[in-house]
């Protein structure tokens, strides 16, 4: 193989990751939008049974409904469990992207490892009027992917709360916030990389 086509094969490797990522980037949006909106519900509900298990309802207009606590406290435990099911299926979906991205990056190194030898350092390292370089582009890619192994990775941990730590659900929010406020920058390089190689993915 001569060097053009070594160093073909790993532009066209390089391009087919990149359009991959765009398009697991909008999934994995959504499944974060779905999921700050279930984080609040969550939150608001833990607030909910917490006010309830405080209420002494014999000594409330209400005590002539003698089961009323219980089938409130019943109600809200089930909801709370129904949005904890909803969440794990996003979580599901940030897992499949992380993992998605994780092999499509690994593949991408795969072929450059296999042709590397073909061509020269110079060759990697030399961007174009149309093409960052190929080591630039590289290490973009082992970038987007450890940012996606780390947010997955610490909403996961953040999400391993016991049903009955009232107080921690209530405060979830604040938390996921917090990775939010942390990862913007990180989701910032995923953006920027995209619009960095866009010259490069359109010449084919």
């Amino acid at each position: 193989m001569s060097e053009f086509a070594a160093l073909l094969s790993v532009q066209q490797s390089l391009r087919q990751c990149f359009d991959v990522i765009e398009q697991l980037q909008e999934e994995w949006k959504l499944a974060i939008m779905d999921c700050n909106s279930l984080i609040n519900t969550l939150s608001n509900l833990a607030e909910q049974l917490q006010a309830c298990q405080k209420v002494t309802f014999t000594k409330t207009p209400l005590s002539a409904f003698t089961d009323l606590q219980d089938r409130l406290r019943y109600k809200l435990e089930a909801a709370m469990d129904l949005t904890l099911e909803k969440l794990t299926d996003n979580m599901c979906i940030l897992q499949k992207v992380k993992d998605s991205v994780s092999h499509k990056v690994g593949s991408v190194l795969y072929v450059y490892e296999v042709n590397a030898e073909k061509f020269s350092l110079e060759a990697s390292l030399q961007p174009s009027s149309l093409s960052p370089s190929i080591a630039d582009m590289l290490e973009w890619l082992q970038d987007i992917e450890k940012y996606y192994r780390n947010q997955y990775l610490q909403r996961k941990l953040l999400l391993q709360l016991r049903s009955d730590c009232l107080a921690e659900i209530k405060s979830l929010p604040h938390s996921w916030g917090k990775l939010e406020d942390k990862s913007s920058s990180k989701q910032q390089l995923v953006q920027d990389t995209l619009l960095n190689v866009s010259f490069f993915r359109e010449a084919v």
